[in-house]
């Protein structure tokens, strides 16, 4: 009997989108997807906006592997170099009975789907 009344609840669960994704037609946008896939599935978007950030990491020798651990020095110091991320917004507009949606692409891959008020009527 218990386990008849968790059925709906899995159903529903098993059924639902992952979070921060976006449903374009019957396809999937979700986070690391390509700008290419975004476009093929969800069509031009009602507007763009581009942008470049700076953004810290912290440095590596130039010849190592990737693996290697880092310095003592590296952690105290807290040194850091500076990489340019190109940053690009492109909002999504369903119409007056859907939301919009924002997505973000960090360097052509999708970092963040973020939702908006109700679109508009164009």
């Amino acid at each position: 009997m218990r386990m008849l009344r968790l059925l709906p609840v899995l159903l529903l669960l098993a059924a639902s989108e992952p979070a921060l994704a976006l449903r374009c037609g019957n396809k999937l946008v979700i986070e690391g997807d390509h700008k290419a896939k975004v476009l093929k599935h969800c069509g031009e978007p009602a507007a763009v906006q581009v942008r470049r950030i700076l953004r810290a990491g912290i440095p590596r020798p130039p010849a190592g592997p990737i693996e290697q651990a880092l310095d003592r020095r590296e952690l105290l110091l807290h040194q850091r170099s500076w990489v340019e991320v190109l940053v690009e917004e492109w909002t999504y507009n369903f119409g007056p009975r859907k939301l919009m949606r924002v997505i973000t692409f960090e360097n052509g891959l999708v970092s963040r789907i973020t939702q908006l008020g109700y679109g508009y009527r164009e």
